[in-house]
């Protein structure tokens, strides 16, 4: 197996959400619910994200009438004790893809910190 690479503290992340009122994915003001960055039990332990650099916004959400977009600094992810690794999907379909780990399914604080430090993008 190939070792994952962290991603530069001087990076920005995008991580998307769903954009339909009924997931709660966004506050009435625009910005992220701790919902876009809560582990799922199939996330493994991983929160998928992509790295800005490598990627645009729109390849990001892929479908802008389903998700939304947030954008925030690796060094917050860092300073919260979560490292980002680069970790593209094995069949090429996303070389921008990376991880967020550190977090678990019962955390609630993290995920909240999170999204009060990301900014949305529109597209």
């Amino acid at each position: 197996m190939e070792e994952r690479k962290i991603v530069d503290i001087n990076e920005w992340i995008y991580r998307r959400g769903y954009s339909t009122p009924e997931k709660k994915y966004m506050n009435p003001d625009g910005t992220a619910t701790s919902r876009v960055f809560k582990l799922k039990e199939k996330d493994k332990g991983e929160l998928s994200v992509d790295v800005e650099s490598l990627t645009t916004p729109e390849l990001s959400v892929t479908d802008k009438s389903r998700f939304m977009l947030f954008k925030l600094a690796n060094k917050s992810v860092e300073d919260n004790g979560l490292k980002t690794y680069h970790s593209p999907e094995k069949d090429g379909s996303n070389n921008a893809h990376a991880v967020i780990i550190g977090m678990s399914l019962e955390d609630d604080i993290l995920p909240g910190i999170l999204a009060r430090v990301s900014k949305r993008i529109y597209i």
